[in-house]
């Protein structure tokens, strides 16, 4: 079980927790997520919804595009509009929360990098951690015990 994880939007009108550590971390690359976040790639937390909970402010939920045409929200602080939580595929049992709005993001490298074909060519990715043109498999890629979390969240 971890620790307090905490984490908020930039304004501090929101402020979230997450109750145990996030089942998987990975950073994807592609021109959407490049594009939505005004960055170079972005780092996803993957958490079951039972623990990510808002313990101050409120989340308004936008539609986002999304690579696949699967329905994505987005859920950003009511203030100042920083996402937080993404939902994929139309369910809300498993949320990907953005890692830069934690307290303490480096405690929380990516241990994949997806859509690396999109990536920046000043992006160094290190040569231990596996990184995909495209996509990847989950079940083949995640460790065991991450998988099997994931998938029991729905």
């Amino acid at each position: 079980m971890a620790t307090k994880i905490e984490g908020g939007c930039s304004c501090g009108s929101l402020r979230y927790q997450l109750k145990d550590n996030p089942v998987f971390v990975h950073a994807c690359h592609c021109s959407l997520c490049k594009q939505q976040t005004g960055s170079a790639f972005i780092a996803h937390a993957f958490i079951e919804s039972f623990n990510f909970e808002v313990t101050k402010g409120t989340l308004n939920y936008f539609e986002g595009a999304t690579g696949s045409g699967n329905p994505h929200e987005v859920g950003r602080c009511d203030n100042c509009s920083v996402a937080i939580i993404s939902y994929y595929r139309g369910q809300r049992l498993r949320g990907v929360v953005k890692v830069g709005t934690l307290d303490e993001p480096e405690k929380f490298p990516p241990k994949v990098h997806a859509h690396v074909n999109n990536k920046v060519p000043w992006i160094e990715i290190p040569k231990d951690i596996p990184a995909f043109e495209g996509n990847y498999d989950f079940e083949k890629t995640w460790p065991k015990e991450s998988f099997q979390r994931w998938t029991k969240a729905i």
